[in-house]
């Protein structure tokens, strides 16, 4: 059992994670509501609704909407990092959510997706990695 000291200031640490961590989730939402609301974007149909204070964001598309959630998680070293979770919607015969996949990322926004062009991790805070993942998760859904 933590003392009080020890209490107090790994709950302050993971505090101050978590907010970092649902900052850069929420750059990711803006990024891909920017690009896909863009008039000149080129696959029509998408929409996308934010709920980023309840750590959610939605699409539709072909009759599918999907749910990413946020939340943050313990690592393998015991750290705060985020995690997002795509979930799709089915309301017939009966409502249930089903998971398409998942994925972590760090602070600065790189995330265990990799980009099987350049075998790097992909980054959810610059706008091409973040429209590439959403994207993924869209297409993979409608395997579904």
């Amino acid at each position: 059992m933590l003392n009080w000291n020890q209490l107090h200031q790994e709950l302050e640490r993971a505090s101050n994670r978590h907010r970092q961590l649902a900052a850069k989730y929420e750059q990711f939402a803006k990024c891909v509501a920017e690009q896909i609301g863009a008039p000149a974007f080129h696959i029509k149909g998408i929409g996308i609704t934010l709920n980023l204070d309840q750590g959610a964001f939605s699409t539709i598309f072909a009759g599918r909407t999907l749910y990413f959630i946020f939340e943050s998680v313990s690592s393998e070293n015991g750290a705060l990092v985020g995690k997002v979770t795509c979930y799709l919607k089915k309301e017939f015969p009966t409502l249930k959510y089903i998971s398409i996949g998942d994925f972590q990322f760090s602070g600065s926004g790189e995330s265990t997706l990799i980009d099987p062009m350049e075998n790097d991790p992909i980054n959810i805070g610059i706008d091409l990695g973040a429209l590439y993942v959403v994207l993924n998760y869209i297409h993979e859904s409608l395997s579904k």
